[in-house]
């Protein structure tokens, strides 16, 4: 697995089929974004994950929270389930200000080559987190690419998420942590 970290210059000569998010803790929530990109390799789409370093509320906030696994163990999961490019795009607050547009057509677009993005319903990226769901599924007969938003997966009536995982082993409630994250 290739992983592309610490800077903007980058071009991905195939196309690209992408998931983004962080990706804390690779939660069966966030399975089911990559095992749709990774389905696309069979048609000769490069599996990617592309994420922030640091996240939006590292930056913006100064919000740290302790991670679910160390970036080696996440990419090792990553790569387990069939990811071949891992993109960790630089956020600054520089980069942030991008517009959200400008944001698809250079980088998912251009300099990755993306024919498909799996995103959630709460994407958000660009300038103060213009970009969302409506205009990655508009843009995409723009650019050449399909988009497909995947509803947030839910457990007992919950969505799954790194932070409700958190929660659960706060607790000490194990079992919950690990049906949210598909392993021990």
């Amino acid at each position: 697995m290739e992983v592309i970290r610490d800077t903007l210059d980058f071009m991905i000569e195939r196309p690209t089929a992408v998931c983004i998010g962080k990706f804390d803790g690779v939660h069966i929530g966030h399975r089911t974004l990559i095992e749709k990109v990774v389905a696309c390799k069979a048609m000769g789409l490069i599996p990617t994950v592309f994420t922030f370093d640091p996240s939006p509320e590292e930056l913006f906030l100064g919000a740290h929270t302790e991670p679910l696994c160390t970036n080696i163990q996440k990419q090792e999961l990553l790569e387990s389930l069939g990811i071949e490019l891992v993109i960790e795009f630089p956020l600054t607050y520089e980069t942030a200000a991008m517009e959200p547009l400008d944001f698809i057509e250079n980088i998912l677009v251009g300099q990755l080559h993306m024919r498909y993005i799996a995103a959630g319903p709460d994407i958000s990226f660009g300038k103060d987190g213009a970009g969302d769901k409506e205009l990655i599924c508009v843009m995409g007969e723009r650019f050449g690419y399909k988009a497909e938003i995947i509803e947030k997966v839910r457990l007992d009536g919950q969505e799954v998420s790194s932070s409700r995982i958190r929660e659960a082993l706060s607790k000490g409630d194990k079992t919950t942590a690990r049906r949210m994250l598909g392993r021990s």
